[in-house]
């Protein structure tokens, strides 16, 4: 039986694999061409928009490895099996990131100050490839989720990837614009200007999503939940709880969300309903798992935690 639904989760997550390795193929590609092209024809614009294409990938792949950590069993070492990778690699992922806009934001201001040609054709040809790209990606992981709306792990993750397809694809067609506008004026100053304006949109996106993964990695309560008002919607809800501390929630990634408490009950016969009650409530508060340890009145928990 354990078996058999190992290999159906497998067949569950085999079309999702197959999309994002299709999108991460051809928004690398992209990168690629921007970047080769992006130096080639002058342009710091093209090399920004290459940048938060490859902010895209990165968010594919965080999708991707969320799809495969999610079906590996944990261990006897691992005990929360490879849940945090997911987590990790987006802030290392994130990190770079931050240091190679600060690089931009810098060449940005020179190349403002000091304006210098820029061949206007490859900018519109590559911005416009990566526009197109971008829409297909992002249509691509939309049909996904329209046609499996389950609230899986992954499937979180595949959404905010096609949010950020859809984003790229905008600023795509910003580049196009400035291409045309050096291409046919010589306007030159108009790349430093779109790469400023570029740099602090991705700037505001890698900050926010930094501090997301530095406070699941450091195990604080998930944005989601308000404990003050957690713990007392419990005392109202379940009047066989007398008193609750060492009360924890914490996240293992980006939705798995775990509960652990000592609660000291009036009857501890009384223990195995109160703890499906439990389960229920938690459950519907996004609470995935939990870990309640009962105490009477008599032999409360003396340990401090």
């Amino acid at each position: 039986m354990e078996y058999k639904e190992n290999v159906l989760k497998e067949r569950e997550t085999s079309g999702k694999k197959q999309k994002l390795y299709i999108a991460i193929s051809l928004n690398l590609l992209i990168v690629i061409l921007q970047i080769v092209f992006g130096l080639y024809s002058n342009s710091i614009s093209l090399i920004t928009d290459a940048v938060h294409n490859f902010q895209d990938v990165l968010s594919l792949v965080v999708a991707l490895i969320a799809i495969y950590v999610i079906s590996k069993k944990p261990t006897l070492e691992m005990t929360y099996g490879f849940l945090k990778a997911e987590v990790m690699a987006a802030f290392v992922n994130n990190l770079v990131l931050l240091f190679t806009l600060i690089f931009i934001l810098y060449e940005s201001v020179v190349r403002l100050l000091n304006p210098e040609e820029v061949k206007g054709f490859y900018v519109i040809v590559f911005g416009l490839l990566a526009f197109v790209i971008n829409l297909f990606s992002a249509l691509i992981l939309k049909i996904h989720h329209h046609h499996d709306e389950h609230h899986h792990h992954e499937d979180l993750n595949i959404k905010a990837a096609y949010l950020h397809l859809l984003s790229d694809a905008v600023l795509s067609l910003a580049v196009v614009v400035g291409g045309v506008f050096i291409y046919l004026f010589s306007v030159y100053w108009v790349d430093p200007t779109l790469s400023l304006i570029f740099v602090f949109y991705i700037l505001r996106e890698v900050l926010k999503a930094l501090k997301e993964n530095y406070h699941i990695l450091m195990e604080g309560v998930p944005e989601k939940i308000d404990l003050k008002s957690l713990i007392e919607e419990i005392e109202k809800k379940f009047p066989d709880i007398l008193e609750i501390h060492d009360i924890h929630v914490w996240s293992v990634s980006s939705n798995d969300i775990y509960l652990s408490a000592h609660i000291v009950v009036k009857e501890l016969k009384s223990f195995d309903c109160l703890l499906e009650e439990l389960e229920k409530f938690f459950y519907e508060k996004g609470i995935s798992h939990i870990t309640i340890q009962p105490e009477s009145i008599d032999k409360k928990c003396k340990v401090s935690h």
